[in-house]
């Protein structure tokens, strides 16, 4: 069987690794990967893995090379910046491990590229051009057939599969053009902005309360009336902390270009970001903003339901179901690559359709239950009025009491052990 799959991110690689490792009708599959730009880019911010994420991870070759990159997190501080208490933990006590998302998918691709070759193909700077099913064509020479250009090399091929995987993120070429047309990434209300701060001394940045105690652990998130605030510590000697500040923005018809306009002119978006968070009992924000050069984009998501597959042709990651970042994401975008590899492995007897819809019948109920918990965390990080923003305070302290409380749960499950109907 060759599989192909779109995209080299954490859920296109996380798939090919998965499916390198199961038996497929008696043998390993053949997988192709297509990888639109030239090599893995650095530009990007960081992540967090949870355990979940970090046993797939180990499972597939990738944990320990990873672990050495980033840090452990013991847990996110959420703060109020009215009062600078603490409203509570995200991920608490669990092994969390923050990393720079490139290490991620750098470190995936290097375990990709210790396999066999005549079984995974990693090939960069390969634009998908067309798709076309068994049914399109006149010859039944493979179940699906893409049509790719190769900028290096200024040259096309057309390539024939058994099953495409579509792993090529929110602007998904494969769901945009084949598999589900309708669905249109909308604005999610919110964009981001993020830098890099050179410590004071390692392990050490002067943000404190206005009492004078430090602000920054390992990770903390700022809630305030406009926005939220993210400090944390991404790599092994702390000499650098990621900032991040979730901003409301309306969206209108010069919505586009003023973002662009915004991206681009770093005073003001300084100015900005400040102008958010410097009214409250958290001391040193400013400077960090002042010293950081910032990149910006609003954030985009999918409707959630709509279409995951047509024929042989599959969305995973955010392909099928973008949302807002949450701590989570790249954990998901995992979880559905090692997901897939299962019940294709397991289920391939009964046929392809049968493996398409039982990986969207053991997917859907989950995701669901995701995106509604992430659209709750992302609008919670701001308010319209001061009395408001006092409200969300305790809605947030009873909200990480309640998903505190079951995550351990969560994180103690594997697809891997899931049955198949």
């Amino acid at each position: 069987m060759h599989i192909i799959i779109i995209g080299a991110g954490p859920a296109g690689l996380a798939a090919a690794l998965a499916l390198s490792q199961a038996t497929i009708q008696g043998s390993p599959p053949r997988i192709t990967i297509l990888e639109l730009r030239p090599r893995v880019e650095t530009l990007g911010g960081t992540i967090l893995l949870t355990p979940l994420a970090l046993r797939y991870l180990d499972a597939l070759g990738v944990g320990s090379r990873l672990q050495k990159l980033g840090i452990p997190v013991r847990g996110v501080d959420v703060v109020a910046l009215r009062t600078g208490r603490m409203l509570g933990q995200m991920f608490p006590g669990t092994d969390v491990l923050r990393v720079m998302r490139h290490h991620l998918v750098q470190c995936m691709v290097d375990v990709v590229a210790e396999l066999p070759k005549d079984r995974v193909t990693l090939r960069y700077g390969a634009r998908v051009t067309e798709i076309q099913q068994g049914d399109d064509r006149e010859d039944d020479e493979g179940k699906v057939h893409v049509d790719v250009q190769f900028d290096a090399e200024r040259s096309q091929e057309s390539i024939g599969g058994d099953i495409l995987l579509g792993c090529d993120g929110i602007h998904s070429f494969v769901r945009t053009v084949v598999v589900d047309r309708e669905r249109k990434k909308t604005y999610s209300s919110r964009a981001i902005a993020y830098g890099y701060v050179n410590c004071d001394s390692p392990g050490h940045i002067d943000v404190t309360t206005s009492n004078g105690r430090p602000v920054l652990r390992d990770a903390t998130m700022i809630q305030g009336q406009h926005g939220s605030f993210l400090m944390t510590y991404f790599e092994p000697l702390r000499e650098k902390v990621y900032a991040l500040a979730i901003m409301p923005m309306a969206e209108n018809e010069d919505a586009r270009e003023g973002w662009r306009a915004l991206g681009k002119d770093k005073v003001k978006l300084k100015r900005d970001i400040v102008g958010r968070f410097e009214k409250g009992s958290i001391r040193g924000l400013e400077g960090i903003v002042n010293e950081s050069d910032w990149y910006f984009y609003p954030v985009y998501m999918l409707p959630p339901e709509g279409r995951w597959s047509k024929g042989t042709l599959l969305l995973l990651g955010d392909a099928a179901h973008a949302m807002p970042p949450q701590g989570e994401s790249t954990g998901i975008a995992i979880e559905d690559g090692v997901l897939f590899a299962h019940v294709l492995g397991e289920g391939i007897s009964k046929g392809v359709p049968y493996v398409m819809e039982t990986y969207k019948a053991l997917r859907r109920d989950d995701i669901k239950k995701l995106h509604a918990e992430t659209i709750f965390r992302w609008n919670a990080g701001s308010a319209s009025s001061w009395l408001w923003s006092i409200a969300m305070e305790l809605v947030t302290w009873v909200y990480l009491l309640l998903v505190n409380h079951r995550q351990e749960e969560y994180f103690k499950r594997d697809v891997r052990s899931f049955k198949l109907p």
